[in-house]
């Protein structure tokens, strides 16, 4: 859609730049005209100097003001005009353009590092597993810290994005008291995925220090039942059904250590199907590494697509403007072709009929009247004949 927005919009671009060059060249043919008939003018006043002076001055208005100030300004006007008109619309296109680069390379980055954080993040919590040595509260302070990173790491922005604690988001049990899911991711249209963090260490750091088999057996199932009972208490608490909560009817919980989660789904394969039956989907750091980086694209694209919008809109805008620039154009055609109707009419009541001027003026000149120059004989004569016809 992006690509036809941009073909439509430099469509519209060349069809302006066309338009362009049929006005210059109309007005270079106008102004062509006006110059013939203004020196053609000139020339008449200098010969008819002993002309009534009210017909110099009817002469002045009709032929020097208005044609050739209409003239004058007729091109600076439209220069103006169309620069006004396009300059917006050049301006958004390379905006758009630098964007939807900038938008590629950095998803092009973001590919290239997503394999090489998950496998650092899942190494930094095998390491951190074994210093923990199953204290609760460091346990679920350690985990939220890995949550953090993933966050920071999947390009989206906190405060934007996705929230910590509910932080600006009025949630609230169905009960009224204010709840606070570890993350709240929020998607387009204002909506929202919710992410929780569970740390299940006791277990499996007491299984990877065992060397006994049954004892390693039994701390496996050790660590399913803690997991299980983690998908029971946030199955309970309904955050995706919560009032101010506008989320699928599931939510996410998050095990940052990669090794306790296979060995959980090893130990009973069926825990995934347990966990969705509550509506919790499991994740780990890769999967959810995965799942971020699909939202911060879901954001690009709608970035991009609100731009398209826009430039659509503008486009639109910048149309109705031509049609209105056209049409002020069109009428001052209309008066530029009264003005040089008014004009041929003038020069016509200067030479045509009984009693013309240019025929008084040869009459006073042949009763004597002092003049050191002489009009045209054609013009003359024309305006004997003329007069004699009448």
């Amino acid at each position: 859609m992006i690509s036809h927005a941009l073909a439509a919009a430099g469509g519209l671009l060349v069809g302006f730049l066309i338009t362009y060059a049929i006005l210059i060249r109309r007005q270079a043919a106008l102004e062509a005209e006006l110059k013939a008939s203004r020196q053609q003018r000139e020339q008449e006043q200098t010969h008819l100097k002993t002309v009534q002076e009210e017909f110099r001055a009817v002469f002045q208005n009709l032929a020097q003001e208005i044609l050739e100030a209409k003239a004058s300004t007729l091109s600076a006007q439209t220069q103006q005009q169309l620069q006004s008109l396009l300059g917006p619309l050049r301006e958004r296109l390379a905006e758009y353009q630098a964007r939807v680069e900038a938008a590629h390379r950095e998803s092009m980055i973001k590919i290239g590092t997503l394999e090489q954080v998950g496998m650092t993040m899942s190494a930094e919590a095998q390491r951190l597993a074994r210093a923990l040595k199953g204290e609760v509260k460091t346990q679920g302070d350690w985990g939220e810290m890995i949550l953090s990173r993933i966050l920071e790491a999947s390009g989206l922005t906190e405060g934007r994005e996705y929230v910590l604690q509910g932080e600006g988001l009025d949630l609230r049990s169905e009960a009224g008291t204010k709840i606070r899911p570890d993350v709240v991711v929020i998607l387009p249209e204002n909506r929202h995925l919710i992410v929780d963090s569970k740390v299940s260490l006791v277990a499996y750091e007491r299984y990877a220090g065992s060397q006994n088999p049954e004892e390693q057996k039994n701390l496996a199932k050790d660590l399913v039942r803690s997991v299980k009972n983690h998908i029971d208490g946030l199955s309970q608490r309904h955050y995706q059904k919560q009032s101010g909560v506008n989320s699928p009817d599931f939510v996410l919980l998050f095990m940052p250590l990669e090794p306790a989660y296979a060995l959980a789904l090893q130990t009973e394969p069926e825990l995934f199907q347990y966990a969705w039956e509550r509506r919790v989907v499991l994740t780990t750091p890769t999967t959810l590494m995965a799942t971020l980086w699909i939202i911060a694209n879901i954001w690009q694209q709608a970035q991009q697509t609100a731009n398209a919008l826009e430039i659509a809109r503008q486009g639109g805008a910048l149309y109705d403007k031509f049609v209105g620039f056209v049409a002020t154009l069109e009428e001052v055609g209309r008066h530029l072709d009264r003005c040089q109707s008014a004009y041929q009419q003038a020069f016509s009541q200067l030479k045509t009929g009984r009693g013309n001027l240019i025929s008084r003026a040869e009459n006073l000149r042949s009763l004597g009247a002092a003049a050191s120059k002489a009009l045209d004989s054609q013009l003359t004569a024309a305006a004997a004949e003329s007069d004699h016809a009448d």
